[in-house]
């Protein structure tokens, strides 16, 4: 069975706030679990939010900036005065409020409704500077409560010495690592962390093969549908036999022409653990329809 992750929830949905609460709970009814991307505040409590984007030019010129301000209503936006979520302390971060006016959420919320769905996946892509130690921090809390089980939770991301920090505090946690497009090899992660070398890697011998994937012994590989090809399969295969692979999209199932094609290959679908879309209900759908769930 493949299974379905909703995107930042359901991240297109006309009424709801991508990384919140009701679009996570959207995510839950309509799917197998959700993905989210998690930062941390000044004073390191986990906050669920896509606070950085790329701009990029192919081949010419790409930087990281904060997007944070994309996400806020005006009154929010204004209050943020365009800081990033790492350099506001916790309290300031809760007083904040998304367009379509939901509460930028904590970590420690998405457990809570977790609790409510039990089983359900939780892919916490790890997107900020320093977010390893009290991302766990909280899913040992959540455990403990009886919230969780740590089976649930797969951390994710494109920092891959992160996912070996993660695993270095905690050896059973799952991780994944995510690939970036060739041309953004070595890019900086983290620009505005002047003593940070965290870079993005694309998915070949020398990031397989490299310290931090050695050091992350990754349970999931996380790529585009384009990225997804028998050749690269091979490579995974090669190194981490066993390893499940993920691939996220944002177009609508029905008219995403290299996702079908990758669905119509049974060389590659049958490789096919998870699919992350911004339409987890159509993307349940469209894959009952093609036996690829009950």
């Amino acid at each position: 069975m493949v299974k379905v992750l909703g995107h930042r929830g359901v991240r297109q949905h006309k009424g709801t706030d991508e990384n919140s609460l009701p679009a996570f709970e959207r995510a839950m009814i309509e799917s197998d679990g959700v993905e989210t991307d998690v930062v941390v505040s000044r004073d390191k409590t986990p906050f669920l939010c896509h606070e950085t984007r790329q701009i990029s030019i192919p081949r010419i010129y790409t930087r990281a900036t904060s997007s944070l301000k994309r996400h806020l209503n005006r009154a929010s936006a204004k209050l943020a005065r365009g800081k990033r979520i790492d350099q506001m302390q916790a309290n300031d971060v809760d007083c904040l409020t998304l367009k379509k006016g939901s509460k930028l959420p904590r970590l420690s919320a998405l457990f809570t409704l977790a609790q409510l769905y039990p089983g359900k996946i939780l892919d916490i892509e790890l997107k900020g500077y320093g977010t390893a130690a009290p991302v766990i921090a909280e899913i040992r809390k959540a455990v403990a409560e009886g919230k969780i089980t740590k089976d649930q939770v797969i951390l994710t991301s494109f920092d891959h010495e992160a996912l070996a920090e993660a695993r270095k505090i905690d050896p059973d946690i799952k991780c994944g690592m995510i690939f970036s497009r060739r041309d953004m090899r070595d890019k900086p992660i983290y620009p505005w962390e002047k003593e940070s070398t965290r870079a993005y890697a694309p998915l070949d011998e020398k990031t397989l093969t490299g310290k931090h994937a050695k050091d992350a012994k990754p349970d999931y590989f996380v790529m585009t549908a384009r990225t997804l090809s028998v050749a690269n399969i091979n490579k995974i295969r090669k190194h981490y036999p066993n390893a499940k692979i993920m691939i996220w999209t944002t177009k609508k199932p029905e008219h995403d022409r290299i996702l079908q094609k990758r669905l119509n290959d049974p060389a590659i679908v049958r490789h096919l653990d998870t699919i992350i879309t911004d339409f987890p209900a159509k993307m349940t759908g469209m894959l009952k329809k093609r036996g690829l769930r009950p």
